[in-house]
């Protein structure tokens, strides 16, 4: 499972993809500080505003097609399921 934190972000500016086992997410956050025709002065400004894109790096056996993720609170929450054939598994002595 992957977090990243994004809060202030609209769920329509978040892109999840992944390809060739590198999974990158993207998007962009807008500015909501008053502009310069507006009489007032910011002082500290925490967080960022603009495009921003993250990339990692899955293990070889991470299922492209078993990826889910959700968006809830300012936190996108990624989860990457294993292939059914990396999944340990018992073998019975005979």
């Amino acid at each position: 499972e992957i977090y990243a934190f994004a809060p202030g972000i609209d769920p329509a500016t978040l892109e999840v993809h992944l390809e060739r086992g590198l999974l990158t997410i993207s998007g962009e956050r807008k500015s909501v500080l008053p502009g310069a025709e507006e009489k007032a002065a910011v002082h500290i400004n925490e967080r960022f505003e603009g495009a921003f894109r993250r990339m990692l790096t899955l293990p070889d056996d991470a299922d492209p097609e078993a990826v889910d993720a959700k968006l809830s609170d300012g936190v996108l929450r990624i989860t990457v399921r294993r292939s059914a054939s990396a999944q340990p598994r018992r073998i019975a002595i005979q």
